[in-house]
């Protein structure tokens, strides 16, 4: 059988294939709709990482919760807010400090060992103050519990003002409830920082116990967020004489400098339900305040989480922060 080879020789007059490109219309529509789809598809994506950050924020104060429930097992009473030795004699006017000698260690400090943290709760020298040099390692030591991941502050917190010399706190993004103010006042509700006896769960030197809350475990605050982003904080604790201002951004975005809005040391480590809700336009940097959209997350003192938006009914909020204040409410 013979076989047939054609040759490029042959000279055959094949016809040609044409090779058709995009003409610039069809780039410009493809083009087009690219960018539809990433924009309808980043929001989704940004609202997923939303939601995983807010999900692991609440984990956060669930693990502090169960951290402050471990303590309370332990010595039958939970930390208290900070520890120091006050020194002075308050003035009686709200936003006064009272002088304190420190050592200033706060909660967060203490239920390190309940945080799984032992080494690092070990390496803190308790006698000596949080600005001692002894303590340098720990308090600028990182804890990712106690750090939001939506909390947009990430570098060392230099305490203000800046005299005091200390610009390597590791920053925290939770702070304790102080309290909602003094009901012997009602419906005035003066919150005063130095107010006696407070009606909150966390002060200087006073370790709450489980018989101390009256109104029930559900119906109390005792942590919420309070971003570094919005006012920069250490877990570490109180430092005599320092204050808590607004970060460089806030300050800016209210047409502010740093430090002209500042509350005292106490805010360091606890803070107080005062005038307005979480995250209200109006707060100060002793207040309550979320990177999370919609309200402000908390830890409530039998362990569960919730989110208080800033329209909150300001009677329900400010009876949510006290524990013995006899009016037991629900969150909406």
């Amino acid at each position: 059988m013979s076989q047939f080879f054609l040759s490029p020789h042959d000279g055959l007059n094949l016809p040609k294939r044409r090779q058709r490109g995009f003409t610039l219309v069809e780039l410009l529509v493809v083009i087009a709709i690219i960018g539809i789809l990433v924009g309808l598809l980043l929001p989704a994506a940004q609202a997923a990482r939303e939601a995983a950050r807010r999900m692991q924020c609440s984990n956060n104060l669930k693990q502090i919760g169960l951290a402050l429930h471990n303590y309370e097992g332990m010595h039958r009473r939970f930390a208290p807010g900070f520890i120091s030795r006050v020194t002075g004699v308050w003035s009686g006017v709200g936003n006064d400090p009272i002088g304190e000698a420190g050592p200033g260690w706060s909660m967060f400090a203490m239920i390190l060992p309940n945080m799984e943290l032992t080494s690092l709760h070990q390496s803190i020298q308790f006698g000596e103050p949080i600005t001692a040099s002894a303590n340098q390692v720990a308090r600028s030591t990182r804890v990712s519990s106690y750090q939001c991941p939506s909390d947009a502050w990430n570098e060392p917190v230099t305490v203000w003002p800046t005299s005091i010399g200390i610009r390597d706190l590791a920053h925290c993004s939770y702070i304790g409830s102080l309290g909602g103010g003094d009901p012997a006042n009602a419906p005035r509700y003066t919150a005063l920082y130095e107010e006696a006896p407070f009606n909150g769960m966390f002060h200087r030197n006073q370790a709450i116990r489980h018989v101390d809350i009256t109104d029930g475990t559900s119906n109390t605050l005792g942590v919420g967020e309070r971003a570094s982003m919005f006012a920069p904080n250490g877990w570490a604790g109180v430092i005599p004489t320092a204050q808590t201002v607004f970060s460089p951004t806030i300050a800016q975005m209210r047409q502010q400098t740093v430090g002209q809005t500042a509350r005292p040391a106490i805010t360091m480590a606890t803070v107080h339900v005062r005038s307005g809700g979480p995250n209200a336009s109006t707060g100060s940097p002793g207040g309550f305040w979320s990177p999370h959209t919609g309200g402000c997350l908390f830890l409530l003192m039998d362990g569960s989480t919730h989110t208080i938006g800033s329209n909150i009914d300001m009677q329900i909020y400010r009876a949510m922060a006290g524990r013995n204040d006899g009016i037991v409410v629900t969150l909406p």
